[in-house]
């Protein structure tokens, strides 16, 4: 009798023991999940790279479940009932929550005016009419995106040929890349004011950060002042990139129109 009681008591002590087991898994995945929206389309893949294979697409105004996001600027979502990863700047995370916890458990809340929440990336939807160096043209994207997240834009004038950039932005800033120069940050996230940075072996710095700036195309919010090597200041408003370049106080380009397609 006295077997089988220990018996008994070890079956009933592993059946719980499993069963919180197995709960635990069960639930680890709903744990600190918030909800987003896809702000452009953008490709599924099965592990955190570009490279890794692509299980699908989210569509622009979807609606994904965001697990947690990494400082490598990739978000661990739910897809078709499993686990998958995406760019983290292609989604808009809802202003009544915040921004899911890191994979190390820290947040990845900027310090100021960016980050996932506010990106200086123009929209692909949207056409920029712009006057540089005294000529009109305009920029906009073809909405084609290559396997390492980089969207194609075209900057088009009436007497120069179409020029080609390449946009892309991650939790560590905003990137331009240019056919004979490569690539260039044009923003690094998270900044501040007076902040410092290097790129192209180059010294850039943070400038100004105005809550009010108006351009021909309109009047912008949390607009940012990059000062260039070249004593250049480009100025970024978010969702719509460079709005307008000033140099020796001389305006050498600015947007006048920003419509949809």
């Amino acid at each position: 009798m006295k077997i089988v009681k220990v018996l008994l008591s070890f079956m009933v002590t592993f059946g719980t023991l499993t069963f919180f087991i197995f709960s635990t898994n069960s639930d680890a995945a709903t744990t600190n999940t918030v909800k987003a929206k896809v702000a452009n389309s953008v490709y599924v893949h099965l592990e955190p790279s570009a490279n890794a294979k692509r299980i699908g697409t989210l569509w622009k105004g979807d609606k994904v479940v965001v697990y947690s996001q990494s400082k490598t600027g990739w978000a661990k979502i739910k897809f078709h009932k499993k686990t998958a990863y995406v760019y983290s700047s292609y989604l808009i995370f809802s202003p009544k929550t915040s921004s899911p916890k890191n994979s190390d458990n820290k947040t990845n809340t900027p310090k100021q005016n960016t980050g996932q929440k506010t990106s200086y990336r123009p929209v692909t939807t949207n056409i920029y009419y712009y006057i540089e160096n005294g000529q009109k043209g305009k920029m906009f994207s073809s909405n084609k995106r290559n396997s390492t997240g980089w969207t194609y834009w075209y900057k088009k004038t009436s007497t120069a040929p179409k020029q080609i950039i390449l946009i892309r932005e991650s939790s560590n800033g905003l990137d331009y890349k240019f056919a004979k120069i490569g690539t260039v940050r044009q923003i690094i996230y998270p900044f501040t004011k007076n902040q410092v940075f290097k790129t192209n072996h180059k010294s850039y710095k943070v400038v100004s950060i105005s809550n009010k700036f108006t351009v021909k195309a309109g009047t912008f919010k949390s607009v940012v002042g990059i000062k260039g090597a070249d004593g250049s200041i480009t100025y970024y408003a978010p969702n719509a990139g460079a709005i307008k370049i000033v140099k020796n106080k001389k305006v050498i380009y600015e947007v006048t129109k920003i419509i949809s397609k």
